[in-house]
C-alpha cells in the first residue's frame, strides 16, 4: 500500500499530464492541421493574383484587318481583240457609247449593205467594189484617224467586229507596246516586219496587231527591166508604221498590188 506522500505525488503528475493535453487539443481545435494564420494569408494572396491575372488576359483583344487592293484600270489601248476593255463581239450600242465617252462624239456613222455572197464565206456591195464579212455593216469613225467597225446579219443586230487606225500623227492611240502611226522599226523591236509588198509599203505585226509600213530608203518590192519581181527588206531605221487594223474590216477589192 502507498504512502500518502507518495500518493499525492503521483495524483499532481496525474492532473499535470491532464492540463497539457487538455491545451494541445485546444491548439488543434483553433488552428485544424496546425496552420499558422501567416500560411492562411499567403494561400490567400496568391488566389488573389491568379484571379487578377486571369481578368487582365479575359480584357485583352487582338484585332486584325484585311486590306484589299483594287486592280489598276485596264488602259484604253489598241488591242487585237478591241480596243480598251470593248470586245469583238460587244453590241454595237455599248461599244460606241464606250468609245464616245473616251474619244467625244464621232464624225461619222455610215450604215454599209453587202447583199451578195462572195462565194467565200464573205459578202459584196451591190457593184462589187467592196467586201465584208457580213451583209450588213456599220462604219463609225473619228476624225483624228479611227474608224470601228460593225456586222451582222441585220441592221438592227450589229456587233463590233474591227477598227482601222490612220493618218494620226499624234499618235493618240497606241498598241500595249506603245507603237502607234509614226513609230519606227528600229525603236520599236517587238515589231515583225515582212520582206516584199507594194512598192515602198510593206506589212508587219504588233501585239496581234495588223501594220501597214513604209519604207523611206529601199523599196520592199521593185521590178526588173526584165519585169521580175522582187522582194525586199529595208533598213529598221528607214521603216515607220501608217496604218493599223485589227479583226474584221471592209476590203476594197480592186487594188493594184
Amino acid at each position: 500500500m502507498l504512502n500518502a506522500p507518495l500518493s499525492r505525488r503521483l495524483s499532481l503528475l496525474t492532473l499535470a499530464a491532464v492540463l497539457v493535453m487538455g491545451a494541445c487539443s485546444s491548439d488543434k481545435a483553433t488552428n485544424p492541421a496546425g496552420t499558422s494564420p501567416t500560411t492562411s494569408m499567403e494561400g490567400s494572396d496568391t488566389t488573389m493574383a491568379a484571379a487578377t491575372t486571369t481578368s487582365t488576359i479575359a480584357d485583352t483583344t487582338t484585332t486584325s484587318s484585311t486590306t484589299t487592293t483594287e486592280p489598276a484600270p485596264e488602259p484604253f489601248e489598241l488591242r487585237s481583240d478591241g480596243i480598251g476593255t470593248l470586245r469583238f463581239g460587244d453590241p454595237a450600242g455599248d461599244v460606241i457609247s464606250g468609245l464616245t465617252d473616251e474619244l467625244g462624239a464621232p464624225d461619222t456613222d455610215e450604215s454599209r449593205s453587202y447583199p451578195t455572197a462572195d462565194g467565200v464565206g464573205g459578202y459584196l456591195t451591190a457593184d462589187g467594189e467592196m467586201g465584208f464579212a457580213a451583209p450588213a455593216g456599220r462604219e463609225v469613225c473619228w476624225l483624228f484617224g479611227l474608224c470601228a467597225e460593225f456586222g451582222g446579219d441585220l441592221p438592227g443586230s450589229l456587233s463590233f467586229m474591227g477598227w482601222t487606225y490612220g493618218g494620226d500623227s499624234a499618235g493618240t492611240l497606241t498598241s500595249p507596246s506603245s507603237v502607234t502611226i509614226g513609230s519606227r522599226w528600229s525603236d520599236f523591236p517587238a515589231m515583225s516586219v515582212s520582206p516584199g509588198g507594194c512598192y515602198t509599203v510593206g506589212s508587219g505585226t504588233v501585239d496581234g496587231i495588223t501594220l501597214s509600213v513604209q519604207s523611206s530608203g529601199v523599196a520592199f518590192g521593185e521590178f526588173t527591166e526584165e519585169g521580175a519581181y522582187i522582194e525586199n527588206l529595208p533598213a529598221p531605221a528607214d521603216v515607220t508604221v501608217i496604218y493599223m487594223e485589227a479583226g474584221e474590216i471592209p476590203i476594197f477589192q480592186f487594188g493594184d498590188c
